[in-house]
């Protein structure tokens, strides 16, 4: 596995934008046994909360059985490859999440290819990231945690889910834009593992998924600092953004996905697609979705997988890139639009 530098590394870019909504077709008998979605994280955190949540819409929804299997380690990157090896039947699916943009440039060894091994489905949710503490901590502000790791004589700790995870990347873009000094990484196999410690004070803080810190904050066990949004989220309205704070121009969010492996039925494809698109326009998912602190994603026209190694990415760009905060098709490298027409379905 490659070391992550503090300011810079490789940068991936992954959008996912609409495929068309098809017609009716022989896949409408699907599924006929159980369907697995596999998420390759622990219970608890945000991609399996979207997975039980997909899981049990689907299963309304097309009148089958799906179930959610965590096949966790390698930050995300076991999961993720025994959906490669499974058959392309659309009864083995993917809930993704950002790591499968990322791993790719941490590791050498990866047994799959991100780009030719999967067909991408549906973008699902956009995840706001938010900065929390214990409730035992003394610390009581944004402003306040910033000043105690700039005047720490031992570096603070902060929570994260491993080398290359949304959690230290979203600290690692805070250090870089506030030009902070070296903090000691706590690596945990997921964000549920985390919150012992971090409830119990034994970590500093963490930059962690709303809908994983959420319930802890709500039941006044975390201390909400900050969101990571431009804006303040509906479900917690309370917590003022890091840009109110004075954070510069520190945003940060990460994303959600159902994959399938490559080779699935463009009929499945669709009917995959279109049931999905369905669901995440559900009023009541929508409310479900607000309760969890999640962005729900409403997929347009297209949706497709564009992948491309911007040069000399750094922290910044790969964030700008991977984390859509409006229209992915608004998204730039520099100078350079990205591309929306690669791959597109007609």
């Amino acid at each position: 596995m490659r070391v992550l530098s503090k300011v810079a590394f490789s940068a991936l870019v992954v959008a996912l934008l609409g495929l068309p909504a098809a017609a009716q077709t022989t896949a409408r008998a699907y599924p006929t046994g159980v369907v697995t979605i596999v998420v390759p994280f622990t219970p608890g955190g945000s991609t399996d909360i979207l997975g039980r949540l997909a899981a049990e819409v689907l299963q309304a929804e097309l009148k089958g059985s799906f179930v959610v299997e965590n096949r966790t380690g390698a930050g995300g990157a076991i999961g993720t490859a025994s959906v490669v090896r499974a058959e392309p039947d659309g009864y083995t699916l993917l809930q993704a999440a950002a790591n499968m943009a990322i791993n790719p440039f941490l590791m050498n060894d990866l047994p799959y290819d991100t780009v030719k091994d999967f067909q991408p489905i549906t973008l699902t949710h956009l995840t706001p990231y938010v900065v929390v503490v214990s409730a035992q901590s003394s610390v009581q502000s944004f402003a306040d945690l910033i000043e105690r790791i700039r005047k720490a004589s031992t570096p603070l700790t902060y929570g994260s889910t491993g080398p290359g995870s949304p959690q230290q990347l979203a600290t690692m873009l805070l250090a870089q834009q506030l030009k902070l000094p070296a903090m000691t990484e706590v690596p945990f196999k997921g964000s549920s593992a985390a919150h012992p410690d971090l409830i119990a004070n034994r970590v500093d803080f963490m930059i962690d998924p709303l809908a994983a810190s959420g319930p802890h904050i709500k039941s006044g066990l975390l201390r909400a600092l900050a969101v990571t949004t431009r804006e303040r989220n509906g479900s917690f309205p309370q917590i003022p953004t890091a840009l109110e704070q004075g954070a510069n121009q520190y945003v940060f969010a990460s994303w959600g996905g159902v994959f399938a492996p490559a080779r699935l039925p463009a009929s499945l494809v669709r009917t995959l697609n279109q049931d999905i698109r369905k669901i995440l326009s559900n009023p009541e998912v929508m409310k479900k979705f607000d309760s969890m602190g999640l962005v729900g994603w409403h997929p347009r026209e297209r949706e497709l997988l564009i992948s491309r190694r911007p040069p000399n990415g750094n922290v910044s760009q790969l964030w700008r890139l991977s984390s859509p905060q409006a229209s992915p098709e608004l998204l730039t490298l520099g100078d350079e639009p990205i591309n929306t027409e690669i791959g597109r379905a007609h």
